[in-house]
């Protein structure tokens, strides 16, 4: 990269050592929904930013777009008998929108909560995940994932039920099976996560992140007369946003069979 002394517009690049056809775009961004905090589903490789656990995200497909926008609140200050001004920067906020093909399979609502995991109980419905670990039959459920060979069936069994039994009933059922659509339900009022991991065209990882603390305000879905597809949207707020190492993360080894015997990986 040349510095200021030697810069020729004609004959340089402002920054050199690019190659030609290394690039980011869409094709290589992986989505991915999760438990609320990142130290949900940390591991021992990466124990400056997480925390113990498996590593649980669940791969969101179909996606058509995805922004995210950042704010920080910033004042300025004058003063009596100068021209000057100073600068006071203030909390910063975050969130992201995107859009999804609803197409056969869970909704885009039913993929953001897939951690989510609750035992039907007086009053109550109950909530099933989408992970799995060895089969469909045998549901996975967070904080285990069934590449950690710690994990005993005693302990997968445990954990079910400390997760079942710790997460809020649900009372106001969101919807039922594969679609998720009624925003009033309290399951919406729980948080989600969100991991974002960015490659470039020769798959080495470019950087990820973690959107800790989610929630949904905004749901939306719609098509026209002549429409082939039907697409849903939401608008996500985020508490924090945590900047992660890509080899630290893994993604969820295996994923809930459709009953028609479809699966994805």
């Amino acid at each position: 990269m040349p510095g200021l002394a030697d810069w020729q517009p004609y004959k340089t690049h402002v920054q050199g050592g690019l190659r030609d056809g290394n690039f980011v775009n869409g094709q290589f961004i992986l989505i991915s929904a999760g438990p609320p905090f990142l130290s949900d589903i940390g591991t021992a490789a990466a124990a400056d930013v997480l925390g113990g656990g498996a590593d649980v995200v669940y791969p969101i497909g179909l996606t058509q777009n995805v922004a995210m926008s950042q704010n920080k609140a910033v004042s300025r200050i004058f003063e009596i008998g100068s021209e000057r001004s100073y600068f006071i920067s203030g909390r910063t906020v975050g969130q992201l929108s995107l859009s999804r093909v609803l197409f056969h399979g869970p909704s885009l609502l039913r993929v953001l909560y897939a951690y989510y995991a609750t035992a039907a109980a007086p009053g109550t419905y109950s909530i099933d995940p989408l992970y799995a670990s060895e089969g469909a039959s045998n549901p996975l459920n967070f904080p285990f994932n069934a590449g950690d060979s710690g994990a005993t069936d005693e302990a997968l069994q445990e954990a079910q039920v400390r997760l079942k039994n710790g997460l809020h009933g649900v009372r106001i059922p969101p919807g039922f099976d594969n679609w998720f659509c009624n925003l009033a339900s309290d399951l919406f009022a729980q948080p989600i996560g969100l991991m974002l991991n960015l490659r470039d065209n020769e798959e080495n990882d470019y950087g990820s992140v973690y959107l800790e603390c989610c929630y949904v305000p905004t749901h939306s879905w719609g098509t026209d007369a002549q429409g082939l597809i039907v697409q849903e949207s939401v608008a996500i707020q985020y508490e924090r946003l945590v900047p992660i190492k890509s080899v630290a993360v893994k993604l969820v080894d295996g994923i809930i069979a459709d009953p028609h015997g479809a699966r994805s990986y």
